[in-house]
């Protein structure tokens, strides 16, 4: 019975807290927002060179094959 007391008091005494400080709340909010955007900006540019990469080693890769079936056709006639 003395359970949701309690943990209503601590609620509120917590809700009071977070009212009186609410100044040093949003800045310390505000900067974790903006790290964690440049974070996943930065996450967004390394995805974007990776995909370039693969797509660049792919090609490749095709061209290559394509070059060794043509050598190859060429030495069965």
């Amino acid at each position: 019975m003395a359970l949701p007391f309690i943990l209503g008091v601590a609620v509120g005494a917590g809700a009071v807290i977070a009212y009186k400080n609410k100044e040093l709340l949003k800045q310390k909010s505000s900067k974790l927002f903006d790290k964690s955007k440049d974070f996943a900006n930065q996450t967004i540019e390394k995805t974007k060179e990776n995909v370039s990469h693969l797509k660049e080693n792919i090609c490749c890769k095709k061209e290559n094959l394509e070059e060794k079936c043509e050598v190859e056709k060429k030495e069965n006639e």
